[in-house]
C-alpha cells in the first residue's frame, strides 16, 4: 500500500536522525544490484549470473552504507564517497566541470582547498566509481587467468590450489561488484549530485520557491521501499550502452546526465507528484533506479571486456598472455610462496 507523503517524511526524518546515511535505502540499492546481475548476458561468468550470485550482489550493494559509524578515521575517509556536489551550472565545488578535474583524488582535494573548500564538503563519488570499477576489472582478470590455468593444469597440487583460489576470488568479486553497485546506485539518485541535496537550501537563490524540507531520505528510502519492486525496475531498464572512451569520461557523462534530473525532481515534488496515489512520483523514482541498474549492467560488461588485457600477479601477466603461453603465470600468482 502506498504511504502518504507526510508519513514518509516523518519516517525519513526519523531515519536520518538515527543514521548519517544519505543514499538509496536498502531496497533501492538491493534492486539495482540484483536487476543488473540478472540482465547480464550468457557470456558473463556463471557465478555472477547465478541465483546465488544475484542474491550476493544485491546484499553487498548495501555494504558501503553498512560501513558507516565505524569510527572517525574510517568514516571521514569514506562517507564523502557517496556524493559529488555540483552547482547550478553543473560544476564541482572546485569551480571546474567533472571532465576537467584532476586524475587523482588527492590532486582534486588540493584544488578544492585552493578554493577554500574542504574536500569532505564536496564529495568524491566520481573517484569512488572509477576506483570500484577498476577493482572489478582486476577481479575479473584474476578469475579469467586462474580458470584457464585450472582447466589446463595437470599437476594435482597446483590444480587444487587454483580451484580454491578461484573460489575465494569469486567471493571477493561478488563483494566488489556489490560495492560498485552501491556507488552506481548513488550516482543515479539526483540528490547525490547537487548542492541542493536535502531541500533546496536557504542559502541559495530559489526563484521557483522549491521546498526547503529535508526530502532526501524520505524520497529515496521510505518512498522507494513502500512503492517500488524489482519488476518495476526491470521493466524500466534501457538497452545496453557500452563505454567507448576512458572509464573516467564515461562515468562523468553518466553523472552529468543524472544531475540534470535535480530540477525536475524538485518541480515534481512542488507539483505534488510524490503524494499518495500520484503515479508521477513512482514513475520518476522507477526511472532513476532503472537507469542505475542499466548503468551497472553496462559497466560490468565494460569491466569484463577490459579484464582480458588487465595485468594480474607479479610480474604481471594478462589473460591473453596465459592463453598464448607467454610469461610465467604460476609464478605471477604464487611468487615466493611457490616452494
Amino acid at each position: 500500500m502506498r504511504k502518504t507523503l507526510r508519513s514518509l517524511l516523518i519516517t525519513g526524518v526519523a531515519l536520518l536522525s538515527a543514521s548519517s546515511a544519505l543514499a538509496w535505502g536498502p531496497t533501492g540499492h538491493r534492486i539495482v544490484g540484483e536487476e543488473a546481475a540478472r540482465a547480464l548476458p550468457a557470456y558473463m561468468p556463471e557465478f555472477v549470473r547465478s541465483a546465488q550470485g544475484v542474491g550476493d550482489i544485491g546484499f553487498y550493494s548495501n555494504e558501503p552504507d553498512a560501513w558507516k559509524g565505524a569510527g572517525k578515521v574510517h568514516d571521514f575517509e569514506r562517507d564523502s564517497a557517496h556524493f559529488i556536489d555540483l552547482d547550478d551550472e553543473g560544476k564541482t565545488l572546485a569551480g571546474v566541470r567533472l571532465q576537467e578535474v584532476p586524475q587523482s583524488r588527492s590532486d582534486f582535494d588540493a584544488l578544492l582547498r585552493s578554493k577554500n573548500v574542504m574536500p569532505w564538503k564536496s564529495g568524491y563519488l566520481n573517484y569512488a566509481l572509477v576506483d570500484a570499477w577498476q577493482q572489478v576489472v582486476k577481479d575479473f582478470a584474476y578469475w579469467r587467468g586462474m580458470t584457464y590455468m585450472e582447466a589446463h593444469e595437470s599437476d594435482p597440487k597446483r590444480k587444487a590450489w587454483l580451484k580454491e583460489a578461484i573460489r575465494r576470488r569469486e567471493a571477493l568479486t561478488l563483494r566488489d561488484i556489490g560495492i560498485l553497485s552501491h556507488y552506481v546506485g548513488d550516482s543515479s539518485q539526483p540528490l547525490h549530485l547537487s548542492i541542493h541535496y536535502n531541500g533546496w537550501g536557504k542559502e541559495y537563490p530559489n526563484p521557483q520557491n522549491f521546498t526547503l524540507e529535508p526530502i532526501h531520505g524520505p524520497l529515496e528510502s521510505a518512498f522507494v521501499s513502500a512503492n517500488i519492486n524489482n519488476e518495476d525496475v526491470r521493466a524500466a531498464m534501457s538497452a545496453s550502452d557500452p563505454c567507448t572512451l576512458a572509464a573516467e569520461r564515461c562515468f562523468d557523462a553518466k553523472l552529468e546526465r543524472n544531475w540534470k534530473y535535480v530540477t525536475p525532481l524538485y518541480e515534481l515534488y512542488k507539483a505534488g507528484g510524490f503524494n499518495d496515489g500520484d503515479a508521477r512520483g513512482k514513475g520518476f523514482m522507477v526511472g532513476r533506479l532503472g537507469q542505475g541498474a542499466s548503468d551497472l549492467r553496462d559497466v560490468l560488461l565494460d569491466a569484463w571486456r577490459e579484464s582480458k588485457t588487465m595485468g594480474f600477479g607479479y610480474p604481471a601477466v594478462t589473460y591473453e598472455d596465459v592463453v598464448a603461453g607467454r610469461g610465467d603465470a604460476w609464478k605471477a600468482l604464487r611468487g615466493e610462496d611457490d616452494k
